[in-house]
């Protein structure tokens, strides 16, 4: 009975130990973090729905259709994604007025979920503007707006509700320009210096290729456009 008791003991004591990872855990609200993801008919929707992101999911499509939650009824190149990029914008400044943290994501790429969920932890109540990303410098003397300005690689940046709320999706420039840079812009436009830059974790984003140990997928086995 002692030898029992003692053993189930032990079980309690081992489960206890290996319930803190569990409890601990970052539970993001859904209400907390929207995912926007510009789409296209190439898009495999199906994928993302499966995935962690599907209880966070908003897509950007060019016009209504089935799993679009927002159209901006224009079509889109790759040379004018960046009047997708102005319309996203424009319209969660708009519809998430209580969504603390947006994440702008390709179509062809993965984050790690424990990822995301440690930047909520350590960013939910910054009152400062803060932009995760990696970052470039962009140098376009054709265009004052966004020449001096910062952006990063589109295929994943996040950002909080201050950020949003300073962005400028109506700045004026001159010709088709990268969308990122567009968005880079608008922050740097809207929000001014004061923006927390924080750099990406890039071994926690997979773009276009997923590779971990026995596993290697083809995030964009077909062209975007």
């Amino acid at each position: 009975m002692i030898a029992v008791t003692m053993l189930c003991m032990l079980f309690v004591y081992r489960q206890g130990q290996s319930l803190p990872s569990e409890i601990n855990r970052i539970a993001i609200e859904p209400r907390s973090l929207a995912i926007i993801m510009p789409t296209n008919k190439n898009t495999d929707i199906e994928f993302y729905k499966n995935m962690w992101v599907a209880d966070y999911l908003y897509t950007v499509c060019d016009y209504p259709g089935p799993d679009c939650s927002m159209s901006c009824n224009q079509p889109s190149t790759w040379a004018t994604l960046y009047k997708k990029t102005r319309c996203f914008t424009r319209e969660i400044k708009k519809r998430f007025m209580s969504t603390e943290f947006f994440i702008k994501m390709d179509d062809d790429t993965f984050v790690d979920r424990e990822y995301i969920e440690k930047l909520v932890d350590q960013y939910t109540g910054s009152k400062e503007p803060v932009y995760i990303s990696d970052f470039i410098l962009n140098l376009d003397y054709r265009n004052r707006a966004l020449n001096g300005s910062y952006y990063g690689n589109g295929k994943f940046y996040m950002f909080n509700r201050p950020l949003l709320d300073c962005i400028d999706p109506n700045i004026w420039f001159w010709g088709d320009r990268n969308e990122d840079a567009v968005f880079g812009a608008m922050v740097h436009n809207g929000c001014g210096p004061d923006v927390k830059k924080v750099k990406e974790d890039d071994s926690k984003i997979w773009h276009k290729r997923y590779t971990s140990k026995n596993k290697y997928i083809n995030l964009a086995a077909v062209s975007n456009h």
